[in-house]
């Protein structure tokens, strides 16, 4: 995996370099937390097939 996967690249222009940034970790923040939602509920419901 390289850096590129986690950093998402934002085509708007912002007045202020932190607003990009913050725009882009919000963005990654999102991302991380659906991902480990659908991995959560995968796990769920693999363990209750499994007992």
């Amino acid at each position: 995996m390289s850096r590129d996967d986690f950093v998402s690249n934002e085509p708007r222009t912002f007045r202020f370099k932190l607003g990009k940034a913050i725009a882009s970790s919000l963005s990654g923040f999102v991302a991380g937390v659906l991902a480990a939602s659908i991995v959560w509920a995968i796990a769920v419901i693999i363990f209750k097939l499994l007992s």
